[in-house]
């Protein structure tokens, strides 16, 4: 974690403008095709769920604005961010939130994924793994296909971690259609580093390919 020379920063008008907006977050919905991506992790029996995750999170990692952080009100850049992640508690019609820190390896993640999960059990949430700050909020909604969500959260323009979504793919004209929202603060991040973000991601998911 390192502090950001604001005064000399090449963004200093930017987040001076955006920091103290009472709404500085903003969130966008795309479609992304994971046709090849849904055909290779099925073909080899990996969790759609957390791979999925895994390149959310690799692709998040390469861009650096969305690793800013407020810390007493002022900038911060982590070196890694790491995936805070709901997933439903077995047997019940109830959700849990898992904190796992992010692996490079991307079989080794899928497993502490699965493991983390699972050692919860169906306790909701772990505060003493959730209250930090280098984390990205994940969710999904996989009933159904939408083009809009909203986040709850607490009034806070100084809450800069990033959300992530995403719903059940449609299969439209032979592709698979999965909508994707991501919402993230602007005094740190633009509408650039979000096209590079889900320009990226789309490319992975073209051309994945499952590792044995």
């Amino acid at each position: 974690m390192r502090k950001i020379d604001v005064e000399n920063w090449d963004r200093k008008d930017i987040f001076n403008f955006y920091k103290d907006m009472d709404f500085p977050m903003y969130s966008m919905t795309f479609e992304l095709d994971v046709t090849r991506f849904y055909n290779e992790v099925k073909k080899a029996k990996q969790s759609f769920y957390f791979t999925f995750m895994y390149h959310a999170m690799y692709h998040m990692n390469q861009i650096e604005n969305f690793k800013y952080r407020f810390m007493d009100q002022e900038p911060y850049i982590y070196e890694t961010i790491h995936p805070s992640f709901t997933d439903l508690i077995q047997g019940k019609n109830l959700f849990k939130i898992v904190t796992i820190d992010f692996l490079y390896d991307e079989k080794k993640f899928i497993e502490n994924a699965r493991m983390a999960s699972d050692l919860q059990k169906d306790q909701f949430i772990d505060l003493t793994k959730e209250s930090r700050n280098d984390l990205v909020y994940i969710t999904t909604f996989p009933w159904a296909s939408y083009t809009h969500v909203s986040f709850a959260h607490n009034q806070d323009a100084k809450d800069a971690v990033p959300r992530l979504t995403w719903g059940k793919f449609e299969d439209i004209n032979g592709k698979k259609m999965m909508p994707f929202t991501l919402a993230v603060h602007h005094a740190f991040v633009d509408g650039y580093h979000v096209g590079q973000l889900i320009n990226n991601l789309q490319n992975a998911l073209n051309n994945y390919t499952a590792k044995a």
